[in-house]
């Protein structure tokens, strides 16, 4: 087992202030601006969290060990089933839902899904990354430093690809082994795509969110080359073995040093910024007051209240 934190630290930029956190912010706009990037935003209010999709996190805690991309498609395969005997692949009034939202609907009620959620509005990838969370009406995570992902989804985004826009109404899997027209495992295994959903739900309009998916990563690449996982900045740093890299991060992503001034990596850059403890409160009261974010406008539906609405309350 490796240390999260380890895998991350040689990347993060340090942010122990509401101004270090609009600077990093504008420094990031800066370059996206001046190269056309276009950044997806993921906070976590634990930074000694991994990258990782329900489906994988909880695959993993119930095996006790790494997941593959055959494993995870085999317990992918068995909560698509349950839901179809449970009848929900087509809800009463909607038709028979696409995969995509039929795992974006398992998504938004709690289920294990391949899915990573995501937001195009980098002060709401801040606001998760502060947020305040309740176990038991006690606080939890307010004395971690909290994670705040970058992630360059220019060229990954299925919405604006002509050759994958078909996968949103898609009725099966494009990445299922076996299918004819799969993608190819060698690069389902070391591609990362990004989906942004139309007219789902108030929350992913709030939110401004979207979607990050793929396979677990693995080492070939469909050119013959290698994907791998570096361990410090430098190529004499050497990398993680790729199931320590899973560990860490549950899709192909490498991460990368954010530097406003040099160029840096030419695309699918994966930035990471720590948010110190000292600084969430601060950080969270000013994002409400800029911007009105708070649980009720960021989870304005039944579930969202279910969740975050009577904190106070103890439930065990």
């Amino acid at each position: 087992m490796i240390d999260i934190n380890d895998f991350w630290r040689p990347f993060e930029v340090q942010i122990n202030s509401f101004d270090d956190l609009v600077a990093n912010i504008e420094r990031v706009m800066e370059k996206a601006v001046r190269r056309n990037i276009q950044f997806a935003w993921r906070g976590q209010v634990d930074a000694g969290w991994a990258l990782h999709s329900s489906l994988y996190r909880r695959g993993a805690l119930t095996r006790t060990n790494v997941v593959d991309e055959a494993t995870q498609q085999v317990e992918e395969t068995k909560i698509l089933a349950e839901l179809h005997r449970w009848g929900l692949h087509a809800p009463s009034g909607a038709g028979r839902l696409s995969i995509l939202r039929q795992l974006a609907m398992l998504q938004h009620y709690g289920a294990p899904t391949r899915l990573i959620d995501i937001t195009f509005n980098a002060w709401i990838g801040a606001w998760f990354a502060v947020e305040q969370k309740w176990s038991n009406a006690q606080e939890i995570h307010g004395g971690s430093d909290a994670r705040l992902f970058a992630i360059d989804i220019t060229n990954r985004l299925i919405n604006e690809h002509a050759d994958r826009r078909a996968w949103e109404d898609d009725l099966s899997r494009p990445w299922r082994s076996g299918r004819p027209d799969a993608v190819p495992d060698r690069e389902w295994t070391t591609s990362v795509f990004a989906w942004k959903p139309s007219n789902l739900d108030a929350r992913i309009s709030a939110q401004n969110g979207a979607f990050l998916f793929g396979g677990a990563p693995a080492t070939l690449l469909p050119e013959g080359g290698r994907f791998q996982f570096p361990k410090g900045r430098a190529a004499a740093d050497g990398h993680w073995r790729i199931d320590e890299g899973r560990e860490a991060c549950c899709l192909a992503l490498r991460p990368h040093v954010f530097d406003p001034v040099r160029g840096g990596v030419a695309d699918g850059a994966l930035y990471t910024f720590r948010i110190a403890a000292a600084a969430k409160p601060d950080i969270r009261s000013r994002l409400e007051k800029m911007f009105g974010y708070m649980h009720r406008t960021i989870y304005p539906d039944y579930t969202g209240f279910a969740s975050f609405g009577t904190p106070w309350l103890k439930s065990v």
